[in-house]
């Protein structure tokens, strides 16, 4: 008696369960069935020519010239990193809204904390969203201004969507350490403080590249060296306040200084120095700015003048 109770009370308590997850999945269909997944897209994204990324205490400005994307105005941009905003500009879609009870909790800290993206066609403002992600890093939030946020994903893949615009302003610049056009070089001296008899000038001269000093240069290896050279990227840019952590390290004396001059006198300097215990990277200062450099593609810049003899 007692175990046919028992199983009523189990088919009871399991239809009662059943019957809540009916009803909290057709209110999700219906709720969501009416969602404008194109809500945070551009129709005429093509057209942007000017992007704004705000957030307290700092302020990304990317703006097309007609020929390139720049950073502030002050620096180029990294074409990947523009690619890569678009993209997501293009394919992330409104997947469902927060859930009632975290809309205004929600709402209000993706005002104070959350960044704005300001998207513009010649000066007119075609699109303005807040975002944020959560803690986790792994759920991003979009909203309208005075509405509540949505969670946002890219069909089809697993990826934080916030992580794009909350990259810092030297994120978004060009990587490259010798951003100059080849057709207007003219010198490369390498310096090896601790072994200058290795130090070498690279010069064009009778339309071939030559090395001072050396009659007859291993002119594959002087091109593979010199292409590495045009391709070096950083890892980062470090901010101000990144590099004081190498304040005494760049006191010392560097492992190989690279300096090259174009033919309007435009000098670009790296300097490169001993790589510290504990450290994933190598830290240069190119340019004046604190920079750090993957250890693997220094192998195909760090040579000798001796390795250039044929």
């Amino acid at each position: 008696m007692q175990r046919r109770r028992n199983i009523r009370l189990i088919i009871s308590l399991l239809v009662i369960v059943t019957c809540i997850v009916l009803l909290v999945t057709f209110d999700s269909i219906r709720n969501n069935s009416s969602i404008d997944k194109t809500l945070f897209q551009i129709e005429s994204l093509d057209k942007v020519d000017h992007i704004q990324l705000e957030s307290a205490g700092r302020k990304t400005d990317l703006r097309f010239t007609g020929t390139k994307w720049m950073v502030n105005d002050n620096h180029e941009a990294d074409r990947q990193m523009i690619t890569v905003l678009f993209a997501t500009l293009k394919q992330a879609v409104a997947k469902r809204k927060v859930a009632a009870t975290l809309g205004d909790s929600l709402q209000k800290e993706i005002n104070k904390n959350g960044i704005k993206v300001s998207c513009f066609e010649a000066d007119q403002l075609v699109k303005e969203f807040w975002t944020e992600g959560n803690s986790q890093k792994n759920e991003t939030y979009f909203q309208l201004e005075d509405e509540k946020p949505y969670v946002i994903t890219i069909p089809g893949y697993r990826v934080y969507v916030a992580a794009i615009f909350e990259l810092p302003t030297n994120d978004w610049r060009d990587k490259r350490v010798f951003n100059f056009n080849w057709q207007n070089f003219k010198t490369l001296e390498s310096v090896f403080p601790s072994d200058t008899r290795q130090n070498f000038k690279v010069q064009f001269k009778d339309k071939f590249f030559g090395i001072d000093g050396i009659t007859s240069v291993d002119t594959t290896k002087l091109n593979n060296y010199l292409d590495a050279i045009s391709l070096l990227r950083a890892e980062r840019i470090l901010t101000t306040d990144q590099a004081k952590e190498y304040d005494s390290l760049i006191k010392q004396l560097p492992l190989l200084k690279i300096t090259v001059q174009d033919i309007a006198s435009h000098t670009y300097e790296l300097s490169i120095f001993p790589m510290q215990k504990q450290k994933q990277v190598v830290i240069g200062l190119a340019n004046r700015e604190i920079i750090e450099i993957n250890p693997l593609v220094l192998r195909e810049i760090f040579k000798k003048k001796e390795v250039f003899i044929h």
